[in-house]
Formats: structure tokens, sequence, C-alpha cells
């Protein structure tokens, strides 16, 4: 469930004042994107919530989110805005994510920042200024889709566009995605870049790049490519890749088989699951569903917990290092990123942790998180 949102690479000029000199083709639309990154980094007032127990059992340790999209900085004028969707430096700045990661008891995230063909130098800046202003906070994953919104683009630019980008501020992405394999219109959105198979020719030359750079790789895959994934895990053993979604779960009346996620992650060591739809099997992190509907969903919190245990537990337990806790927040549903609506999330899933083993607990909570961001660069 939930699903990713939608010229040459030359660092930007550093100033003697630390600001950057963005080149003058970039559009403004009255705005400069020096002006847009300082808003998308200034300070906030943290708030503190407690949040509903859903029922007193609860993990209490530390949390990492291995799903966080970080919003796209606005590119035109109030009017042009998608108002469905949250913009940093307008609705929020990485200081609210901060307070919100305080909040849950968070102790920092897989954050998967937009770099766009067009505009790639500020996105790029924003990053490394991101990552510097809030160490560990947001483990930066380069996420760069290639006019994906159009049948001819691709969830992905080529290798050599993101060795490029990559160079730009050598060592500070940690991984590579959300890249959406699926094909653009799946989730009902409007149609657009054709699905991407694993093992295909762009993805298959950009592995050495991935590797090179020492990066994770985060998928989100697409209907029937199981096979392809498994043949890419198994001639890549050294780099790890996570995957999330549910193209590859069969929905039977007692719920959702995980047959082929069991198979993937039993018989490849280098592949990790991302666990971030914990709330009785729906999806609800979408525009389409309203905040008070979020809200009053977990009302009937047993029957919740009673599903996702019935759907995970067993999965979890017997893949203990290799699943990972997650949101799928940030970028989606502009109310996803609320204080009263995150407390709800993280408690939820406090209360799911701590009906697994508890020598499983940790492990999916954060240090399956922790350990895979240790093995890679800094």
């Amino acid at each position: 469930m939930g699903c990713a949102p939608d010229t040459s690479s030359t660092s930007p000029a550093e100033l003697s004042d630390g600001s950057s000199d963005f080149p003058d083709s970039l559009p403004s639309y009255g705005l400069a994107w020096e002006d847009r990154i300082e808003a998308a980094l200034a300070p906030a007032e943290c708030e503190s919530l407690e949040g509903p127990s859903f029922g007193g059992l609860s993990y209490s340790g530390p949390l990492i989110d291995a799903h966080w999209h970080i919003s796209n900085l606005p590119e035109g004028p109030d009017s042009l805005f998608d108002h469905s969707r949250p913009y940093l430096g307008e609705d929020y700045s990485v200081s609210d994510i901060q307070c919100l990661f305080e909040q849950e008891g968070i102790l920092g995230s897989f954050a998967f920042y937009p770099v766009f063909l067009d505009i790639q130098e500020a996105h790029l800046e924003f990053a490394r200024r991101a990552t510097e202003q809030y160490p560990g906070l947001l483990a930066p994953f380069i996420m760069p889709p290639e006019s994906d919104d159009q049948p001819s683009g691709f969830p992905t630019v080529d290798a050599e566009r993101l060795s490029e980008m990559l160079s730009v501020n050598p060592g500070l992405f940690r991984g590579y995605g959300e890249i959406g394999l699926y094909a653009r219109g799946d989730h009902g959105g409007p149609k657009g870049a054709l699905a991407l198979p694993p093992d295909s020719k762009r993805l298959s030359e950009i592995y050495p790049v991935v590797r090179q750079h020492h990066l994770l790789v985060y998928f989100h895959l697409g209907e029937g490519q199981q096979e392809a994934f498994e043949r890419v895990l198994t001639e890549n053993p050294d780099i790890n890749f996570i995957f999330h979604g549910d193209q590859l779960i069969v929905y039977e009346d007692g719920g959702q088989n995980l047959e082929a996620l069991d198979e993937i992650l039993g018989r490849h060591p280098n592949a990790f699951y991302g666990v971030d739809e914990l709330y009785g099997d729906t999806w609800l992190l979408r525009p389409e569903v309203s905040k008070e509907e979020f809200l009053a969903h977990f009302t009937d919190y047993g029957s919740l917990l009673e599903k996702d245990v019935a759907t995970w537990k067993i999965f979890i337990e017997r893949h203990p290092n290799q699943v990972l806790w997650g949101t799928d927040r940030g970028a989606i549903a502009e109310w996803s990123i609320d204080s009263d609506v995150g407390i709800v999330l993280s408690n939820y899933a406090r209360a799911f942790i701590a009906r697994l083993n508890p020598a499983v607990q940790e492990k999916f909570a954060y240090q399956n998180a922790e350990r895979l961001l240790a093995g890679a660069q800094g």
C-alpha cells in the first residue's frame, strides 16, 4: 500500500555568506530558491501531546521511521499549489519534523528527497543543508524521477545523471529511493511512466553506481516483479535492497497472503521489507481520506490490532532481522504531518510492537534500520 509521490548536475556556487548562487534559469515566481530553502529550514515551536494509549500495552523504546517522504519545495505561486499535499517552507519546516519525532520518540528516519531534473541544484542544496543543520534526523535517500508523470518518462533518471547528482555532495546520500517501479496510474492517479522492471537495462546500469557510493536501495515494486527482483538480489549480493508495497501481496477472504514476501526474504539475506500500513490492513495516508476519517478509524482499535497481528506478527518474527517499521508520511496527504496524527500513528505502532515476541520488538522498531544505515556511507 502507499505510493511514491510523483541538464548536467553542478554544485551551486558558494557565496561568502554561505548562501547559494542558483542559476538564473531556475523559475522564481517572485520567490528566490534561497528564500524557499531558508523557509523550509526555519525553526518551529514544539508542542507536547500524549495521544491515545490503545489498551495500555505499549512498547516504550526508540523508533526509527524507515519511510519518510520529503515534501516538495514550492515551485510556483500559491495559486498553482496542490493543497491536498504539504509543501516544505509553506505548510511546515524541517524543524516541525524534529518536533514530531521528539514527541513520538523517533530517533530518525529514512528520508526520500525528491530531486527533479529542471531544478536539481536547488533540491541537492536543500538536502545538503537540511542534513547538516539537523544531523541524524533525516538520513538522506535520493529520489530522482525523470518526467514520471509522462508516458515517455521513467521512475528514475539514468545511471549517468544519477552519478552526476551524487558527485555534487559526495558522501551525502545514504540511499537511493524510494523508486516506484509500478506503472503510474496503478493507484488511480493520472497515467504516466510505464512499469520499470528491477532487472531493466536502466536499473542494471544504476546498480554499479549504487555500489560505488555504498548506497541502500529502496523500491516500491510493481505487480509481477518478484522473479526479476530476485534475479537482481542474487546478482548484487553486496547491495542491500529494501522494498514495500502490496503489489506482491495476495488478498484473500481471511486477510493478506504474504507468501511472496516470505519467499524473497527467506532466499535473500540482502532483502528487507518495510511495513508501513499498520492500521488494520487499510491504506489511509492519502488525500482522498480526511484527517477526521483517519482519526475516527482508530476508535475500534482492538479489531485493527487483531487484523494487524494476524497479518504481520508471524511474518516479522520469521524474519526478525529483515523487517522495518515506517509510516510513509510527509508528502501525500497534507494532514499526515500534523502532530495529533503522528502521535496516533506512533502510539498505535507501539501497541502493535508490544504484541511481538520481546526478542524481536527492538529489531523491528529501530535496530534493523540502524544496522542498515551503519553499513551505508555517511
